[in-house]
């Protein structure tokens, strides 16, 4: 029975050799896609999940205002909570993010990334495999670094690397360990481990407003959140209270005009923590919440590759289905001869079942091609160390697998084994209406997810477009920029910075040298909050040059810019931007003076808006000072910004690195980059949400057309006869390609217009996550409708058309 099927099989596939071929890529594509994303996922999930303290441990968010939040704590909170809490256990610090530096070993430069810096209890919140050193204690002494397995051969060789002494910020470190990372993923994924956060704790011992490092609290349970989240507002507001010589219940009513109570129940204002447990770190929705150095998954993007897998694969399932069933109409008479030999319903049931899991099981193979063929590129792409793992996807495939049979075998096999031996013998099957409904539905769902793609794709792309020629604030063409840490104490950067300028400025090419204390393009930076009326401002700190708006083309809007002509520029007197100017909530900033951590100082003038984080971000509060107004904050100093001419750029730049050489700035290699290509790098994230959306929108528009002409095809083909008669009777053939045609414009309207809501409302959202947004206007949805029809009308004609060519003799000389 089974080599009768494969036969019976076999004979219809060559038949029909184009639409299998197309309807094996289609659920290829479909298996493909799903499989994956579902990869991808399991990956992101998997992050910190064998870490025995995954549920226990917990980060701290302070949320400084209303839009500003820091998975940062000041250094005494800490032991403060260890010794009055009896829900904290233990607690550590590190830094959120990755360093890179150069090491000296055996007075060989070695440039390191992935370094991060470490209380000496990391290992027992993040326990992986010591495997050389102190299993114990790894960071057994001050001053001591452990490195991975991988990085111990890079650095050492073949020697043992414990107890070797390597320069690291011009100061002796010990290899104390080694450990490795394993297979599994972890949030922290460093190279380098320098133990330096408890000397930087020791050194800030009442520093409660400097918010460092990342804290990591390891709590008795879960349930204890709510507690120690309000104990950390207590001892915010307690410390806040004494430093202004004040009772806490007069400091809430001075600063809050509320009760401490009141105070402590407020849920969207400065001093409020919330605490994020480890388990969820990676699949944060809001990526700044994550307070590791791997950082968060892009949570949304993963949830529309999910999605939109899903539903290509629904597509390729509905296709196979209407494929099957108008395949049916033409199997008619091998239906009625093998009733007419005794078939019995269930026989023709179990055969279109084998068929389906026959097909299916091709498929399975042709995704895994796909697989093996994309992998690659997928995992450059999204920056991925996903692996395929047999085992892993062999379940998913059966599943796959079951519910393909069950449905494309199962629904048309019913709706065959339905047919009437005299029917189906005397081909009056052709004329019923047996099925037409379910296939037309499914043909409008896939015009429906076709239309959602095309809209969604051009509406991504406008706000690309958007992004991409949106005016900035600043200009930074001819503006490079060149990372500043030099070997010099903290408060000698300053300074330093004076004597390299006078230096460059007599290279032949430059027009102008400049610095300030933030950086274009990134988050790094100080920030500082200040009260003005009652409202709270946590400003960006710009210690900055003289000309440093001059130089990246930074407009004032009222007042003055700071100038070496006042000598009260470089002591009391700063500007402020609109936003901040607008968190005052004070019309007429200029004159105005604000306490800033105890300093009275003036304003002299506004600067309007710039973009310095990116689209997604607001425009940030800043507040710009001299580079020696407040010192700290000028010797923030991390870059060099030089204008240079359009000509010789190379040449410009390689006499500034011989001044960089020669006086033995940094132990870093000579580096520059673009002002205005560092920016651009901020739209990779949603330009790879556009190419997600371009990429899975082809493919989904092909696998709707591969359905349409399939069940065109079939359906067209089915009424040649009749299409023969009315050729006989007089009938022109644009009346025939109307008659042929009219159904499926009206089935790709039907589509268009139930596709037009969703698309609407789901783009909105994702458009809401960017603070600089285009507005969805009604040119997507014209565009997609006039795309839609042009295809449809394309690919019908083409078949209708050749319908009307046919001879009419052979389809009526029997009538």
């Amino acid at each position: 029975m089974i080599k009768n099927w494969l036969k019976i099989y076999w004979s219809n596939v060559l038949k029909s050799k184009v639409y299998f071929i197309l309807t094996l890529l289609s659920l290829g594509i479909g298996f493909a896609s799903v499989i994956l994303s579902f990869v991808h996922y399991r990956e992101e999930v998997s992050y910190d999940q064998n870490n025995p303290n995954k549920d226990i441990m917990f980060t701290v968010e302070s949320k400084m205002n209303a839009d500003t939040s820091w998975m940062k704590l000041p250094y005494p909170f800490g032991a403060r909570l260890k010794e009055e809490s009896s829900h904290v256990v233990d607690y550590t610090y590190m830094d959120n993010y990755y360093d890179e530096y150069i090491l000296f070993v055996n007075g060989e430069k070695k440039a390191i990334d992935h370094i991060v810096e470490v209380k000496s209890n990391f290992f027992e919140f993040f326990p992986f495999e010591i495997v050389k050193g102190d299993k114990l204690n790894p960071f057994n002494a001050p001053n001591t670094i452990v490195i991975t397995d991988e990085y111990a051969k890079i650095l050492f060789g073949d020697k043992e690397p414990i107890g070797q002494t390597v320069l690291y910020l011009q100061k002796p470190y010990t290899i104390s360990a080694v450990y490795k990372h394993g297979k599994e993923r972890n949030s922290v994924m460093a190279n380098v481990l320098v133990n330096n956060i408890d000397r930087y704790e020791k050194e800030a011992l009442e520093d409660w407003g400097n918010y460092s490092s990342t804290i990591w609290l390891k709590l008795d349970n879960s349930n204890s959140v709510p507690s120690v989240e309000k104990m950390i507002r207590e001892f915010l507001i307690k410390d806040l209270a004494k430093d202004a010589g004040m009772s806490i219940e007069e400091y809430i009513k001075k600063e809050e005009g509320m009760t401490v109570e009141e105070f402590l129940n407020k849920n969207n204002d400065r001093g409020n923590f919330r605490l994020h447990v480890l388990a969820d770190q990676r699949m944060q929705k809001d990526r700044w919440l994550n307070g590791t150095p791997e950082g968060g998954a892009n949570v949304g993007r993963l949830y529309i590759m999910i999605g939109l897998s899903l539903l290509i694969l629904i597509l390729s399932v509905f296709n196979y289905i209407n494929l099957s069933t108008a395949q049916a109409i033409s199997r008619t008479r091998e239906i009625g001869i093998r009733k007419t030999l005794g078939a019995t319903r269930g026989n023709l049931i179990l055969q279109g079942l084998f068929e389906a899991f026959v097909t299916s099981m091709l498929a399975c193979i042709v995704a895994l091609v796909i697989i093996e063929f994309v992998m690659p590129w997928l995992k450059v792409f999204l920056d991925s160390r996903m692996e395929i793992e047999f085992t892993y996807i062999l379940p998913w495939l059966l599943l796959f697998m079951v519910l393909i049979v069950l449905l494309v075998g199962l629904i048309p096999a019913l709706f065959t084994a339905s047919f009437k031996t005299l029917e189906v013998l005397k081909g009056e099957i052709n004329k019923s209406k047996k099925g037409k409904t379910l296939k037309n539905t499914m043909l409008i769902v896939q015009f429906t997810v076709a239309c959602f793609f095309m809209i969604g794709s051009y509406i991504v792309y406008q706000q690309v477009s958007y992004m991409i020629h949106k005016d900035l604030g600043f200009k930074g063409e001819q503006v490079l920029l060149i990372p500043y840490f030099v070997k010099v104490p903290f408060k000698e950067k300053a300074n330093i910075y004076y004597s390299i300028k006078e230096e460059i400025l007599k290279v032949r090419g430059v027009e102008d040298v400049s610095t300030a204390s933030i950086t274009i393009g990134t988050s790094n930076g100080s920030s500082s909050g200040f009260t003005y009326n009652g409202n709270k401002i946590q400003g960006i700190n710009v210690g900055m040059d003289y000309n440093y708006l001059d130089m990246l083309s930074i407009e004032l809007k009222e007042g003055r810019v700071l100038s070496s002509d006042y000598a009260t520029d470089t002591i009391s007197n700063i500007m402020i931007s609109e936003r901040t100017a607008y968190e005052m909530k004070e019309p007429n900033p200029v004159g105005k003076v604000i306490e800033w951590n105890e300093n009275k100082m003036t304003i002299v003038g506004v600067v309007k808006d710039f973009n310095l984080y990116g689209l997604r971000a607001n425009y940030a509060p800043l507040v710009y000072f001299h580079l020696k107004t407040i010192p700290w904050v000028g010797n923030n100093i991390r870059e060099v910004a030089i204008r240079v001419k359009g000509d010789n750029i190379e040449q410009t730049m390689g006499e500034i690195a011989k001044i960089w050489e020669r006086r033995d700035l940094s132990d870093l290699p000579f580096s520059y980059e673009f002002a205005d290509k560092r920016f651009a790098e901020t739209f990779e994230g949603v330009k790879k949400e556009r190419d997600v959306f371009m990429t899975l929108n082809a493919v989904v528009v092909f696998v709707a057309l591969f359905g349409l002409y399939s069940l065109a095809s079939f359906n067209i083909n089915n009424r040649l006869r009749e299409v023969a008669i009315r050729k006989v009777l007089g009938a022109s053939a644009g009346s025939l390609l109307k008659q042929l045609s009219i159904q499926y414009f009206i089935m790709c309207v039907t589509g268009f217009v139930f596709a037009v809501f969703p698309s609407y409302y789901f783009l909105n959202k994702w458009l809401n996550d960017y603070a600089f947004r285009i507005e969805i206007s009604a040119l997507p949805f014209v565009v997609c409708f006039i795309g839609i029809v042009i295809l449809t009308g394309v690919v019908v004609f083409i078949k209708a058309w050749s319908a009307t060519k046919i001879n009419v003799l052979k389809y009526i000389k029997y009538e």
